[in-house]
């Protein structure tokens, strides 16, 4: 390298317009713009640091160094994970009412708490049914095997116990 330092205000004045533009198109795609002023910064700090021994375009190496700047920033795990910024269509709430959504939710899960609740009005054989082949799934031949009956008789006790839980049910005022 000559002992000669380049003028870096001269160089920075000529070719700072082409390095704004060129940084803030890379970073427009992102919503992040804003950032070109930091990365023509760091740009010309860094090249200031270590200038390179031979140039023979400087307005060249100055614009590939922001565009590869904008890129690198673009890849940094910071701008990853934190998103684009918000734009002003964040600043008001969402128009869509969930309070019909969140109230079927609830009478959904006070009807299961009564239906467990109802469950106690059941003999344990049927209490099983009603639980492994009704709210579980379970095959009616598994539960036939355990219980010692047949898979018809698991499905008569199946009938019988939702019989008996809308009894307990519509005597709770299950039907609200």
């Amino acid at each position: 390298m000559s002992g000669v330092q380049p003028d870096w205000a001269a160089l920075y004045l000529q070719h700072k317009d082409a390095m704004h533009r060129v940084a803030g198109s890379v970073l427009r795609e992102a919503g992040m713009a804003d950032h070109a002023n930091d990365v023509v910064q760091e740009v010309m700090t860094s090249l200031m640091g270590s200038p390179p021994p031979t140039v023979h375009n400087w307005e060249a190496l100055m614009v590939t160094a922001a565009k590869r700047k904008a890129l690198d920033l673009l890849r940094s795990a910071e701008f990853r994970h934190a998103g684009p910024e918000l734009g002003v269509e964040h600043d008001y709430a969402d128009p869509t009412d969930v309070a019909k959504d969140v109230a079927e939710v609830i009478d959904r899960q006070r009807g299961a708490a009564m239906a467990w609740d109802g469950l106690s009005v059941l003999d344990e054989r049927h209490r099983k049914v009603a639980w492994e082949y009704i709210a579980l799934g379970r095959p009616r031949s598994e539960l036939a095997e355990e219980l010692g009956v047949s898979p018809a008789r698991v499905s008569q006790m199946a009938t019988r116990a939702l019989k008996e839980l809308r009894r307990y049910l519509d005597d709770q005022g299950g039907d609200e």
